[in-house]
């Protein structure tokens, strides 16, 4: 339980990893306000506070957030410099600190494997104008976003690089597809030059950003665990936990190939947060149990 009860906002936290978040934020024991859209209906009940907004029209953010303060804001929707470009404004001097949940897709200009956080500063990125394209590719826009808040940023802020997330009700849907196959016995096409990738655990995946914020850290954060692994390999580790040998074919159909696939290795160095206090579950401890439940969710078991 942290000293201090602290007033927190959760821009988006009402599906997957977000959900994780307000729930490890609960359990600390901290005062939640959710803000969205309104669309989903989440299952906190009267735990959390809520408000609905659209944030990509300013007028609705400073309708519901103008003069309102906050000891931590979570922004869990942020895609452009535009987003930033609002936050900027909405929140001036009424929060004391400002986490963003960014992507390991900033460093898609230059994967490799093993990358730390320096690896892409934004501050040497050029500074991105209010107004800049939110029309864009998911890389470019959260780039842009971290460039916007390194440069622009009023309030101190986090920033938490996430890799491929999975865990149940994963929007992609992609390990439900893939042990779908697998089941099926329906052929997994991985191309050829897919590498080592990182993952989290969906729960890591909302506790370190409730780590971050409450302990009041600041900077850039890679998150993950700490073992990477290729696809390929992934699909045999799931086929042993399964009892089904996959298919497994160099060249295919588009759906044929899982969605977590990149024609690149790209692994999260994340020994800053190590050195700092927070420990990422290991891939072995939580792979196998996401697994099961899934066939279990699809009505299949395991063998």
């Amino acid at each position: 339980m942290n000293a201090r009860r602290k007033r927190v906002l959760v821009m988006g936290g009402t599906r997957f990893s977000g959900k994780r978040l307000v729930h490890h934020l609960l359990l600390d024991g901290h005062d939640v306000t959710v803000a969205t859209r309104g669309n989903v209906r989440d299952t906190f009940h009267d735990e959390v506070r809520r408000i609905h907004f659209d944030r990509t029209h300013r007028a609705s953010m400073e309708s519901a957030f103008k003069d309102q303060p906050f000891d931590i804001v979570f922004d869990q929707i942020g895609y452009s410099a535009e987003d930033m470009a609002s936050a900027c404004q909405v929140f001036a001097e009424h929060i004391g600190l400002y986490v963003f949940t960014s992507s390991s897709n900033v460093y898609f200009g230059a994967p490799k494997l093993g990358v730390v956080e320096s690896d892409f500063d934004p501050m040497q990125d050029p500074t991105p104008v209010q107004g800049s394209p939110g029309e864009t590719t998911y890389d470019v826009g959260k780039r842009l976003a971290e460039s916007y808040l390194a440069h622009h940023a009023p309030f101190p802020f986090t920033t938490v690089r996430l890799p491929i997330v999975l865990g149940p009700g994963e929007p992609k849907k992609r390990i439900e597809l893939l042990v779908g196959r697998i089941l099926d016995r329906k052929p997994i096409w991985i191309p050829p030059g897919c590498g080592k990738m990182s993952y989290v655990d969906w729960d890591d995946a909302g506790r370190f950003p409730a780590w971050l914020g409450t302990t009041g850290r600041t900077g850039i954060y890679n998150a993950g665990s700490e073992r990477g692994i290729d696809p390929a390999e992934l699909t045999r580790v799931a086929g042993r936990i399964l009892g089904v040998e996959p298919i497994l074919v160099d060249h295919g159909e588009y759906e044929q190939k899982p969605t977590f696939v990149r024609p690149f290795a790209l692994t999260m160095d994340v020994s800053k947060a190590r050195k700092e206090g927070f420990v990422f579950t290991p891939f072995d401890q939580w792979f196998p149990s996401l697994v099961r439940d899934t066939a279990e969710v699809l009505g299949r078991g395991c063998r």
